[in-house]
């Protein structure tokens, strides 16, 4: 008997593999080594302001350190992973060849319900989403969820095997995966895709480039640079979130832009050798997201 939220739509055309998640206990171990080893770095000026106003404080630096050498238990969470259906899929691109898509999925049993994606960013994973799952499996039956929510490592991340090496591969690239990732599940008459950070533009550009995606919904939404005619148009509450997003774009942007001009110098390199590089990397991300939900 297949276990709940688990049957694919019978209008599938390419039947996805189920996958279960297993990190063999010696790659586990080799992470540990190269982090136990890491050092950080000297005290300075800019590294001890605690509230981040220059970036990572070295002290959050050293507590994140510990606590992943010491209190992290990765066991737990890849047991919290493999308690929803995940399943990899074969997916063709004419443009840059085939991929192997890793997803989580919520399939319901009902004929009308509503295809969902929901895409992830960076530093992040499909694990952003593993909260709805939760909610949704506890809310609902197969028989009685009205979506079909997918959650997809997009190409490069966790599961998902990487983009071509012969070619530069862009947000129109994945969105063009991820699409065909949908199609193949047998969604072509219509979806809905839901982004956030990297996410929100994947949703955008599917919801222009592709006539299967019948809708966007996003929690971010990039402003790029604008000149207002007349700033009296506009709200004081917009006027303000206008300000934050200027503020963002003057002093928290750092990082996005060496990453996206110098992938190969300060990107994945580093994460992989180097995991308290990594790590500041996810500080930064944290640091968006407080301040996204304190004001």
């Amino acid at each position: 008997m297949p276990r709940p939220f688990a049957v694919v739509p019978p209008q599938a055309q390419v039947q996805p593999e189920p996958y279960t998640l297993r990190v063999y206990y010696h790659e586990i171990q080799d992470f540990k080594t190269l982090l136990k080893a890491s050092k950080i770095g000297p005290e300075t000026y800019e590294n001890l302001h605690p509230n981040g106003e220059f970036g990572i404080s070295r002290q959050w630096l050293s507590d994140a350190k510990d606590a992943w050498l010491n209190t992290f238990d990765w066991r737990i969470h890849e047991e919290r992973i493999n308690s929803f259906p995940n399943f990899m899929m074969r997916v063709h691109d004419s443009e840059c060849g085939d991929f192997d898509i890793h997803f989580a999925a919520l399939f319901s049993s009902r004929k009308e319900a509503i295809p969902i994606i929901f895409m992830h960013g960076w530093p992040g994973s499909f694990m952003e989403f593993l909260p709805i799952l939760e909610l949704l499996s506890k809310k609902y039956t197969p028989d009685t969820l009205p979506y079909h929510v997918i959650v997809p490592s997009s190409p490069g991340y966790a599961m998902s095997s990487g983009p071509p090496v012969d070619k530069d591969f862009t947000l129109l690239d994945v969105a063009r995966v991820l699409n065909q990732l949908m199609v193949n599940l047998g969604f072509e008459n219509g979806y809905i895709a839901q982004g956030g950070d990297i996410g929100s533009m994947l949703a955008r550009i599917m919801s222009f480039q592709h006539k299967e995606c019948k809708a966007f919904h996003t929690n971010v939404f990039v402003l790029l640079d604008h000149e207002m005619q007349d700033p009296k148009m506009l709200s004081e509450r917009d006027t303000k979130k206008l300000e934050r997003s200027n503020g963002f774009r003057a002093g928290g942007y750092g990082y996005a832009l060496e990453q996206a001009t110098r992938p190969a110098t300060g990107g994945h390199f580093a994460a992989l050798e180097q995991p308290a590089a990594l790590l500041a990397d996810v500080e930064a991300f944290v640091a968006v997201v407080s301040t996204m939900f304190t004001r």
